[in-house]
């Protein structure tokens, strides 16, 4: 069974809500955790980057917070968010989902884009399985030549025992409500069709969370570095989707999102978006 880790953070401002999730496969998480770790001990040579400091997007930008035993500048500092960025985009194997929403049209924008990133995710995790299962089966029939019932039962058993879960990190804050949400979305999940109509069903479909495995692990993002990654991918996108002050076009950051990332976004997730960024 294949297991991806999702990790999950927001960034926002008077206009615009965002989520993003950094998506990393099991088997890939190793040599992830690996580069990534690698990075900030890089960042601690070349910067004097305390190893033990969270890296928020917000502030590192911003030019506040005391992240190292050195003055650092703002111009290093856009450096550093900049390799952020690239370091994300070089984890092997790794999908990018992002939510953008505009508050003015939501009354909890935060609540909605995780009812839609949760969507996307069991979505994207059925597909993965309607698309491998047949393949296998298909390689299952190829090889089975020359093998016994018994060894043919265990082959088929282990060829089509495919089925992705996904497991939620996030950083903390409203856990309870997104928790709650969650739980309800594992029972009674209504889903609007986009054809206007779900055959006899109606105009929408319940369809539960089924391979979203438990609750989403809450943790202070100050103890992920995963974590603390997806909060600069969310912030870039902030930019990129915001009107640029001086400061941010000074520093180029609101191009940084298109520039680093948009080879490592999951487009499917919202295939009328060039960038897959689900936005209503």
């Amino acid at each position: 069974m294949a297991v991806w880790m999702f990790y999950i953070d927001e960034s926002h401002d008077d206009a615009q809500f965002v989520l993003s999730a950094i998506a990393i496969r099991h088997s890939d998480w190793q040599e992830c955790f690996a580069e990534v770790k690698s990075h900030r001990q890089r960042l601690k040579t070349d910067f004097g980057v305390f190893l033990r400091k969270e890296i928020h997007a917000h502030e590192l930008v911003a030019g506040r917070g005391n992240i190292s035993d050195r003055v650092v500048g703002k111009w290093e500092r856009s450096r550093i968010f900049l390799n952020l960025l690239n370091l994300v985009a070089r984890l092997p194997g790794v999908m990018l989902f992002n939510v953008c929403l505009k508050k003015s049209e939501h009354r909890d924008p935060q609540l909605v884009a995780w009812d839609r990133l949760l969507n996307r995710i069991e979505r994207t995790l059925l597909q993965m399985e309607k698309v491998e299962i047949p393949k296998r089966k298909t390689l299952a029939t190829k090889i089975s030549a020359g093998l016994n019932e018994s060894e043919l039962e265990e082959l088929s058993y282990r060829l089509n025992r495919y089925h992705p879960r996904a497991l939620i990190f996030a950083d903390e804050g409203r856990e309870h409500e997104i928790r709650k949400i969650m739980r309800k979305m594992h029972v009674f999940n209504p889903i609007p069709s986009q054809f206007g109509q779900w055959g006899n069903a109606g105009v929408t479909k319940s369809i539960p969370l089924e391979r979203i495995i438990e609750d989403p692990v809450f943790r202070n993002s100050s103890q992920s570095y995963m974590i603390q990654l997806a909060d600069c991918v969310a912030f870039s996108l902030l930019k990129k989707e915001s009107t640029p002050t001086p400061r941010i076009k000074k520093y180029g950051i609101e191009k940084m999102f298109e520039s680093c990332l948009q080879g490592v976004c999951f487009k499917a997730a919202s295939p009328s978006d060039p960038y897959g960024i689900v936005r209503k």
